[in-house]
C-alpha cells in the first residue's frame, strides 16, 4: 500500500480522468489525497480524501489572469503539499495539467523522497498558440515547449493521453523510456445506460457536452442547426457544460431565434452525466480544425461509444488514427453545410446509426478502463521499483 498524493488545477467531481484515477488507486488499498480547485465536495469521496483550494478556476482570454490564477494555485497547493509531506512522507506525486508547470507543487515532497509523475492532459503550447494567435501566440508556444520539456524532466514518469500524443511528446525532446500511454477511458458506470435501445422521446436531439470554448465548434452546431430545424421535425441541440465561450453561444442562439431547437445545461458532476446522456439520439463532436484538436482523442466522443450513441465528430488526425468512416460519422471541420448534411443523413437512416454505435463500440473495446486502469498502476508501480534501462519503450499495449 502507498500513500499517493495527485494534484490537479480543476474541479475533482467534473473531471473524469482524475476522479477515475483517484479511486483506482484508493480501489487497490492505496491511500490517496487530492489537491484540486474546491468545489464543495472536501473530505473523502470513495476512498479519496479531496482537499479542495478556495479559489476559481481562471476562464477567458487575458494571459496575465491565467498566469495570475495559476501562480496563486502553484503557491497554495506547494504549502498543502509541504504540510502533508510533515506529516507523512508521500511514497509518489501525480500532477495533473494544465499546466505542466504544475510539477512544481510536486518540489516540497520530492525534498522529502517522493517521486513524480507527470500526467499530460493537454499539449499547452499548441492550446495556446490556438487561442492566443499571431506572433506572440507562437512565442509563447515556443516558451511553452521548452516549459514542457524542463517539467517533464523534473517527473521520474511521464503519462501521454494516447499514441498520437506520445509520439508529439518524444518528437518534442521527452526521453522515449520516460513515458507511458493511459487513455482516457469513459466511467464504467456509462455501459449501465447503453442497453437502453432506441429512444422514445418523439423527437430527434443532439447532445454535445463539455468545457465550451470557441475551438471545440459550438458555433458550427448552432449554424448547423440553423440549417435544419425546418427540415427535421422536433430536432433539438442539447449543450451540456460551462466554459468561457458559453455566453457567446447563448447570445449566438438568441440572434437566430433558436431557443426552441438550442437548450444549455449547466455541467453536472460526472456520474450524473450518463442519466442526460441518454436522451441522446446522436452524439456531436464539432471541433474545429487546429494544432491542438489534431492531437485530442476527445473523452466526449468516448462516452457516446460506451452509451451505444452513435456520434459525428469533425475529421480531424487523432479521431480518425482510432476510428474509420464505420465508426463515426465524419464532417469537414468548421463547415456547418457539412455537418448538416451528416446529422440530416443519420436522421433518414436508422440502420446507419446502430451500425456505427456498434462498430465504434468494437473499436475501443481493447482500450477500455479495464485495461487502462492496468496501464494506469503499472505506470505508478514502475518508479517505485528499480530504475527501468534507458533502452525500454512503451509498447502501448493499450492502444
Amino acid at each position: 500500500m502507498a500513500r499517493i498524493l495527485l494534484i490537479a488545477y480543476t474541479k475533482y467531481i467534473y473531471d473524469g480522468r482524475v476522479k477515475r484515477h483517484a479511486e483506482a488507486l484508493a480501489d487497490r488499498g492505496d491511500r490517496i489525497d487530492v489537491i484540486c480547485l474546491d468545489s464543495g465536495n472536501n473530505g473523502m469521496n470513495n476512498g479519496v480524501n479531496v482537499i479542495g483550494l478556495k479559489m476559481p478556476r481562471y476562464r477567458g482570454s487575458s494571459r496575465s489572469s491565467y498566469v495570475r490564477s495559476y501562480l496563486r494555485f502553484f503557491a497554495m497547493a506547494s504549502w498543502t503539499a509541504l504540510r502533508l509531506s510533515l506529516e507523512e512522507r508521500y511514497d509518489v506525486v501525480i500532477v495533473c495539467t494544465m499546466p505542466d508547470a504544475a510539477v512544481l507543487c510536486a518540489i516540497p515532497a520530492r525534498l522529502f523522497g517522493s517521486r513524480v509523475v507527470l500526467d499530460i492532459h493537454d499539449t499547452m503550447p499548441e492550446l495556446y498558440l490556438d487561442k492566443f494567435g499571431g506572433r506572440r501566440g507562437a512565442f509563447g508556444a515556443k516558451l511553452l515547449m521548452l516549459e514542457e520539456r524542463t517539467s517533464a524532466r523534473f517527473a521520474n514518469r511521464v503519462i501521454a493521453v494516447h499514441a498520437l500524443h506520445r509520439q508529439r511528446l518524444i518528437e518534442a525532446g521527452i526521453p522515449e523510456h520516460k513515458i507511458r500511454t493511459v487513455m482516457n477511458s469513459p466511467d464504467p458506470a456509462f455501459h449501465a445506460f447503453s442497453e437502453q435501445g432506441k429512444r422514445t422521446n418523439g423527437g430527434f436531439t443532439i447532445v454535445c457536452h463539455g468545457t465550451l470554448t470557441r475551438r471545440l465548434g459550438l458555433d458550427v452546431a448552432i449554424e448547423a442547426i440553423d440549417l435544419l430545424h425546418e427540415r427535421i421535425p422536433n430536432l433539438k441541440l442539447v449543450v451540456i457544460g460551462m466554459g468561457d465561450y458559453l455566453d457567446t453561444a447563448k447570445q449566438m442562439v438568441s440572434d437566430r431565434k433558436l431557443e426552441n431547437w438550442v437548450q444549455f445545461v449547466d455541467a453536472v458532476p460526472n456520474e450524473e452525466l450518463p442519466r442526460l446522456l441518454a436522451q441522446a439520439d446522436i452524439g456531436l463532436v464539432p471541433n474545429r480544425a487546429s494544432n491542438a484538436t489534431h492531437l485530442m482523442l476527445p473523452v466526449k466522443l468516448l462516452d457516446f461509444t460506451a452509451m451505444n450513441i452513435p456520434a459525428i465528430a469533425a475529421r480531424l488526425r487523432t479521431i480518425e488514427h482510432y476510428f474509420g468512416p464505420r465508426a463515426v460519422q465524419f464532417f469537414e471541420p468548421g463547415n456547418a453545410q457539412s455537418l448538416a448534411a451528416a446529422i440530416e443523413e443519420l436522421y433518414r437512416n436508422p440502420a446507419r446509426r446502430a451500425e456505427l454505435a456498434l462498430n465504434a463500440r468494437r473499436a475501443v473495446e481493447r482500450t477500455g478502463w479495464p485495461v487502462q486502469r492496468a496501464e494506469y498502476y503499472d505506470a505508478i508501480d514502475s518508479i517505485l521499483r528499480k530504475p527501468e534501462s534507458p533502452a525500454r519503450c512503451d509498447p502501448e499495449r493499450a492502444a
